[in-house]
């Protein structure tokens, strides 16, 4: 997969977000409120007009998915990345991805209050750790994405074992949301669900790496 091919995929979702927004907004009546802030429970507590809630998504779309797209064509980083194009790609179009679910998902519950947000957006990001897990062990060593750490940045097979565990744990991580998030009660324990699979496999891959590191010095 080329980077420009990536590229042009996250930035069609991209587009593809502010037209599920733009649909949304006509779809809904003049004053209608749209919640965008939630507890614990996974219950609205907060609302903001139309225009502005289905705004915020499309806007963050744009900032990031530029962003990375602009960083990742600095030369500093260009020669960095020249091996890990094809992995570099699907973590941009992920994203996207996720990002324009939560458009969607938002203008689906503004105009059927039964839908489910949460588990929506949660099951996006269930997919996204499963194929980016996938990749992650094709990630060669750089300084802009990835399990970077003090070990992993100054031992080149350090990265490479690391991303390959933390890959496998981020599969598993993944596929445990996705579980949960089908079957499990809504509310605190999704939320908490989320929160461990997505945060515990970058965690222990960074535990891996230090792990990883007094192993190769004492070999």
């Amino acid at each position: 997969m080329k980077i420009s091919r990536s590229y042009l995929a996250a930035f069609a979702l991209v587009a593809a977000t502010v037209a599920v927004g733009a649909f949304a907004y006509w779809r809904l009546p003049d004053g209608a409120m749209i919640a965008v802030r939630y507890n614990m429970l996974g219950h609205p507590i907060g609302a903001a007009p139309k225009g502005e809630a289905l705004a915020i998504v499309p806007a963050v779309s744009i900032l990031v998915i530029s962003v990375l797209a602009l960083v990742s064509r600095a030369p500093f980083y260009q020669e960095r990345l020249a091996r890990s194009r094809g992995p570099f790609g699907i973590l941009l179009m992920g994203v996207a991805a996720v990002l324009f679910t939560a458009e969607a998902a938002m203008g689906a519950k503004a105009i059927d209050p039964r839908f489910d947000v949460l588990r929506t957006v949660f099951l996006a990001v269930a997919v996204m750790l499963i194929v980016v897990g996938n990749v992650l062990g094709k990630i060669r060593q750089n300084s802009l994405f990835g399990v970077r750490t003090p070990w992993t940045l100054g031992d080149e097979r350090v990265w490479d074992k690391t991303h390959r565990f933390t890959g496998w744990a981020m599969v598993l991580g993944g596929a445990a949301l996705a579980v949960i998030d089908l079957f499990a009660p809504g509310g605190a324990w999704l939320i908490a669900a989320m929160v461990i699979c997505t945060a515990g496999p970058l965690v222990l891959g960074a535990a891996h790496s230090a792990r990883q590191w007094r192993r190769e010095r004492q070999a």
